[in-house]
This record gives C-alpha cells, structure tokens and sequence, in this order.
C-alpha cells in the first residue's frame, strides 16, 4: 500500500496552491515523455516482453517502443543501462526506468462515482487506475466530471458510465418511500423503474439518446421485462450489464446479457461439475464477461460492530485509508453497517463459497473474469481496493500474475471498446502507462509499488501523487455532503 503522509497541520496556504478541480499540472502534455531502460510488459496477444527498452511519448500517446525483444524470468531485473539514445528529443521529460517495469493503465471495472464523490477521481490516478467503469449514480453529474476530465480541467481516470440504474417497480417505489433519515442517497435521481416491456422498450430508447456506453440492470420486475430490456439494448447498440439475482442462465443467454456483476445466483449448487461446465462454455461461447467483485465479500467480514467502527474512522485511525472517504459515502456506510446482520453475513458466506467455485470453473471455461471492486460498498476504498481484487484472482481463483494483469489491462478495454486506444503498451496508442518499482509477474502484490504514473501522456511521479493525496484530503466533499436528498423525496 502506498505510503499516506499525516497531513494534520498541512497551512491554508497549500490549500490555496492546490485547485479544488484537482487539475493536471500547467505543463503537463508540454514536452515528450521518454522513459529509458525499462522492462515493457506490453500486455499485447502473444506480445513479448521487452528488456532495456526506451518508450517515447508525445502529444499523449505512445510514438515509439524500442527494446529487445524476448522472455525474461518473473523478477529479473533486466539488462544493463542502455547507451544514450540520438533519436531522443532534446527537451523531453525523461525517466529513468532501471530494474523497473512498465505496464499499460489499469482498469477499475465496477465503480459508483456518485457514492464516492469526485474526490475519489484522483485516488484512482494514484494508484495506477486509468480507466474506471461507473455502474450507476447521478447522470448529469457524471457528465460533468468526465467533461472535465476530458478538457483537462479535473484530475481523473478515463470514465465509462451508465448512468441511472434500471430497477423493477416495487424496488423503487420502497427506496422512494423510505424516509430521508433513513436513506442518504438521492434515489429520484439515480433510479429508473422498468415494470413492463413496453416500459423497458421506452426507458432504454430514451436513455440511447444520452451519453451514456451501456445499461445497467440491478433488479428486474419479471422474465419478459427482462428480455425486453436485453432485445433493446441490442436494437440501440448498447450493451447490458448488471446483476442477475434470480434469474437462470439460460434466460440470461436468451437475454443477450454481455456482462455480470457479482456472483450468479442461484449458484448452481445443484448441478454437477459437468453440468456447470457446460454452462460456462456456453458464457464463454456467447462473449459474457463476469466481473465477480471479489473484495466486497471481504470487506463486510468484521460484521456489524467492526463496520461501524470504519464507517465512524474520520481519523483513520481504525484504518489510514478512511481519512480520504467522502462525507456523502461516510453516511451511506453507516446505512450499509446496519444492514450487516448475521442473516446478510451468512449469505454473503454461502455465496463467496459456492462463487469461488464457480470462478475458478469459469476460468478453466474460457470466460473472460475483469477486475472490479465495487468502489462505494463499506470497507471499499477508491483505488486501494483494485489492487486487493487483482491478488485475489490469483490467490482464490487461481489465475497467474500475468493472467490477472491481462485482464485488468487489455481485456478489459475489448470489453469497454477502447482496444483500439488503450489497454496496451503500442506505438499509437494513448499513453496511460504505470512505471512499477517490481516485477508484477513475480507477485501481483507488486501492482502496489508504484514510481509513476502516465496519464494521457502527463507523467506523475511520486512526489505528485503524494501531493494528490494530499489534495484529496483538502476536499470539500470530505467535509459535508454535496448530494443530498431532497427533504420529501
């Protein structure tokens, strides 16, 4: 975990020196960026690694990869410093990249921004995410932050959202009764209900007309709404993703789903090892990508006592890392350790067990597994909590450090659509790339150990991604609630 400083006593002044926007450095995109003896893990379909090598970049994307090419042990640090480089420009920023080891951007791929606040946007940066997957909150909001991430006004990760979440009826109507004491989040605006198939026709036609990459399904009200919203989504180009709670696998392949959060349920418990093997072929077969959330189980392990205790860590005293936790989320955290009762723990048990199963089954099968961590669920903290899912697709799932780097990298922009542009370390493509003190490959742990990261191009070494962190904590989302419900609602 990266290093936190203690901020307390930090003088008005830097507060000052810091923009609220957390916005790129005045310089930054000014000159080419070149990074001198590295090892590339380019992450590319059968694409080797390079040893000794020199990556330039300019205008914010990569113009050239230079290295010798060839398999290198997990840990081997390489090949001796290489001799200047003549086709280096003269006043590029340059980094020296001995016994370290690049790899393209990585990628969180279930996030709730809203939850979070925008001061999580440049947590993201620090810990080497580049590209966030927003599953549902507050559509114009989310408009806003990733417009100004994109004009270069905001500090933050590439965006891809959804916009509000599609629920059936009656789970709408249930968050809009409850009482505003009760319930933190402003569901008017981040709740659509879906009751029919005419509805599910006319809410996904609607919301194709916005800009928004996909839908998202967390409760379905019956089996026909459901494959309504799945013959929508394809008719307007979208793909459909979400939960899938209660609903079989053949009613989901029927859907055309093209991705699963969480874990399936019902967990096939009762089919046999074959059976099941049959079925994640079929996912396989179809293109389904699972994006398990691994973590999240984890994080709701120390039960309600343990829960409240962070949802109360202002301090971070319980855990460094609760400092920097918004003060819209710290409220919605104290909901969410009132709901952990021993009933919720125990199923979260039997699921983790059964899910466990299942992914490592997956995996043999050939379904493509992405890395996400649910970014808003209690005990989960904006960019920390990537790092700790990556280890547990190693760990719990078995896949190789190479396997889950794949799948946090390339992988997952195939499935977000953006190959063509990132997701890779390639001449041509835009320059979101993290510099690692360690060899990933040897232990995925060493994702963690990171000496900078390239953002479009803008290089952040350690000492501006300290000073990020210490912008987050200088927030004013950390201090009262931006987005609040309306009294009534």
């Amino acid at each position: 975990m990266r290093r936190i400083t203690n901020t307390r006593g930090i003088v008005v002044v830097l507060g000052a020196l810091l923009a609220p926007a957390c916005a790129p450095r005045p310089d930054s995109g000014a000159r080419a960026v070149v990074i001198r003896n590295v090892t590339v893990l380019p992450m590319t379909p059968g694409g080797e690694v390079l040893t000794g090598a020199t990556v330039i970049v300019e205008d914010g994307r990569i113009s050239s990869v230079r290295g010798t090419p060839g398999a290198t042990t997990p840990g081997d640090p390489g090949v001796p410093a290489a001799a200047p480089d003549e086709s280096i420009p003269g006043s590029a920023d340059v980094i020296d990249g001995t016994g370290r080891y690049l790899i393209p951007g990585l990628f969180e791929m279930h996030a709730h921004t809203s939850k979070t606040r925008a001061s999580a946007l440049g947590l993201y940066v620090v810990h080497g995410v580049t590209t966030i997957r927003d599953m549902g909150g507050d559509h114009a909001e989310l408009l806003a932050w990733r417009r100004e991430i994109r004009e270069g006004e905001r500090l933050g990760p590439r965006m891809r959202i959804a916009g509000p979440y599609l629920e059936s009826v009656r789970n709408v109507e249930r968050m809009r009764g409850t009482p505003v004491a009760d319930m933190v989040e402003p569901v008017e605006r981040t709740r659509i209900p879906v009751g029919t198939p005419a509805e599910a026709d006319r809410v996904v036609d609607s919301l194709a007309r916005l800009e928004l990459d996909f839908i998202k399904i967390r409760t379905v009200t019956d089996r026909a709404t459901y494959l309504a919203l799945g013959a929508a989504t394809e008719r307007n180009g979208l793909p459909l993703v979400g939960h899938t709670f209660g609903i079989a696998p053949e009613t989901i392949l029927e859907a055309g789903q093209d991705g699963i959060a969480h874990s399936l349920y019902p967990t096939l418990d009762s089919l046999s090892g074959v059976e099941r093997m049959a079925v994640w072929r079929d996912f396989a077969a179809a293109g389904i990508r699972l994006v398990p959330t691994l973590v999240t189980f984890a994080a709701v392990l120390p039960g309600r006592a343990g829960l409240e205790a962070i949802a109360a860590d202002s301090l971070g005293e319980v855990d460094p890392r609760r400092r920097y936790v918004s003060r819209y989320l710290e409220l919605d955290w104290r909901e969410q350790a009132l709901e952990a009762d021993d009933a919720n723990q125990g199923l979260f048990r039997d699921l983790y067990s059964s899910g466990l199963r299942n992914l490592r089954e997956m995996h043999e099968a050939g379904v493509d597994i992405l890395p996400g961590s649910d970014v808003a669920v209690i005990n989960i903290f904006p960019g920390w909590a990537l790092h700790d899912e990556l280890a547990l697709f190693v760990d719990s799932v078995g896949m190789t450090p190479t396997e889950a780097l794949v799948r946090a990298t390339r992988k997952s922009a195939e499935f977000l659509r953006l190959a063509d542009s990132v997701g890779t370390v390639e001449e041509g493509k835009v320059a979101d790339l993290v510099l690692l003190d360690a060899d990933p490959r040897a232990d995925i742990r060493n994702t963690r150990r990171i000496s900078a990261v390239i953002l479009r191009g803008t290089p952040y070494r350690e000492e501006d991604l300290e000073r990020i962190l210490q912008q987050v904590l200088l927030a004013p989302d950390l201090r009262a609630n931006d987005w609040p419900r309306a009294p009534g609602s």
